[in-house]
């Protein structure tokens, strides 16, 4: 691709085919002072469908099409970013079909061990299949969303691997740190890492902006690439990191479903099935272990509440600890008192990964969570929350919707519930809060005390005191 620019390669064109500027818009059916803007260069964004239907009316075909649609593409980008831009192609793309040289491979190492997501799995496949056989220009888009230390990551590397194949320009991974203690990652951070992936040079790499973005999408187009990019934050993240093609696939992990974007489908993952956490435990604690107290193994599992994170730990501190049989874990975990102390197996850590969720919680939603500890059942209400939050309805409600975005809570006809891991962690929420409060009393700053609940003779919500 040369140097020229859009408007010299149309007026080219024009003239080859004997046609004055009047009659490739009465062709093209586009208006005479679009044709000539064009050519002016005066159009530094020209739609894609007059591209497509000026291309029609030259009738022009194979690499010379190729050639003109990708000019009209760079015409996007603006002085030295379009230089950039055309001077990456030249090196990388010497045809239509061809690769880079350096084809990306980024996906991380897939867990050996990935238990009870078959239907998970299969969706993916099965959305894969779909995007090849697309014609548009939507980018396929898979939401995996779920509590914190469900497995959202690990299943998307998994079923990344397993379509992987179908991607033949490569797979491209991002870290979106949406649930960092330091603030997750800008959408142009991750443009950048993005384009450095795909061989542009740090000098190349326009500023954050739209030149960016429209780099990174010119790049990619008419390519197949999957995308994983994991643990995003909300859709604003995600939107500049979408490639408006259908040849590619992106796999999103998050916390929330993430429902103002467009998605051809959405996983949600929970906790295991008991049989299914049965068979990780066993896996990784290992026959031995699995075989000689089947019944303190199943303990284990009700204890860490089938979650997965949960359950690697345990696993991986038993098969770490030769001296210890099964019950001996039982004893150190200690019960449900200090479990969640008992949950951390070198960097593995269950109770920091639900402080990361509670961190980012919008003030009212945390006093929703953690005030939901102290309902006693196994169940409740909005009504009930909101008793025991101090909030209008509405706002509960609200809150409680929030939470079970975001996997904090569960919900079945009407009513919300805990994992059990989950409760305790939210009812250290509360303690912590409650000795706030007394701090700021101490002090002289009066806050609300905690509500004692209590479920009146026909189920309602029945406030007792405060304490």
């Amino acid at each position: 691709m040369s140097e020229e620019s859009f408007g010299d390669l149309l007026r080219v064109l024009r003239r080859q085919e004997g046609l004055s500027q009047e009659d490739l818009a009465a062709a093209s059916g586009s208006s005479v002072r679009t044709i000539r803007e064009l050519e002016r260069c005066r159009v530094m964004a020209p739609q894609r469908r007059t591209v497509q239907t000026v291309a029609d009316a030259l009738r022009l075909a194979g690499d010379q099409r190729d050639r003109f649609v990708s000019l009209a593409e760079m015409n996007r980008f603006i002085g030295s970013d379009a230089r950039a831009a055309r001077a990456f192609l030249t090196t990388h793309q010497s045809g239509p079909g061809t690769r880079p040289a350096r084809i990306p491979r980024q996906l991380p190492a897939a867990l050996p061990d990935l238990i009870g997501r078959r239907r998970e799995l299969s969706a993916i496949r099965r959305l894969a299949v779909l995007a090849n056989g697309r014609t548009d220009h939507h980018t396929p888009l898979v939401v995996v969303h779920g509590p914190p230390g469900v497995g959202k990551t690990s299943l998307a590397v998994a079923g990344a691997y397993q379509v992987s194949s179908r991607f033949s320009d490569g797979q491209l991974f991002a870290d979106l740190r949406g649930s960092s203690i330091n603030g997750p990652a800008t959408a142009a951070d991750v443009l950048a890492q993005l384009l450095r992936s795909l061989a542009v040079p740090d000098t190349e790499i326009p500023p954050p902006g739209t030149a960016r973005e429209g780099l990174f999408r010119t790049l990619v187009r008419d390519r197949r690439f999957l995308i994983v990019l994991d643990d995003a934050f909300d859709e604003a993240q995600v939107r500049p990191l979408l490639p408006a093609t259908s040849q590619s696939m992106v796999l999103v992990t998050c916390r929330p479903p993430l429902s103002g974007l467009d998605a051809a489908g959405r996983i949600r993952l929970d906790t295991l099935s008991h049989e299914d956490a049965r068979q990780m435990l066993a896996g990784l604690v290992g026959p031995r272990h699995a075989a000689a107290d089947p019944d303190a193994l199943d303990s284990l599992i009700r204890l860490c509440g089938r979650w997965p994170l949960a359950l690697r730990i345990v696993g991986n501190r038993l098969a770490s600890s030769p001296t210890w049989d099964t019950r001996d874990l039982l004893d150190r975990l200690g019960g449900r008192n200090g479990l969640l102390t008992a949950l951390t197996a070198g960097d593995l850590d269950l109770r920091a990964t639900f402080t990361m969720s509670y961190r980012q919680l919008a003030a009212p939603v945390a006093t929703v969570f953690r005030s939901a500890a102290a309902i006693p059942g196994p169940d409740f209400d909005a009504a009930l929350a909101a008793a025991a939050a101090g909030l209008a309805p509405a706002d509960t409600a609200a809150a409680c919707d929030d939470l079970v975005d975001v996997g904090l809570l569960q919900y079945h006809n009407g009513r919300y519930a805990f994992n059990d891991l989950v409760r305790l962690f939210a009812a250290e929420c509360l303690d912590a809060a409650e000795r706030d409060r007394r701090a700021a009393d101490e002090g002289g700053c009066v806050s609300p005390r905690r509500p004692r609940i209590a479920v009146g003779a026909v189920g309602g919500p029945v406030a007792v005191g405060s304490g």
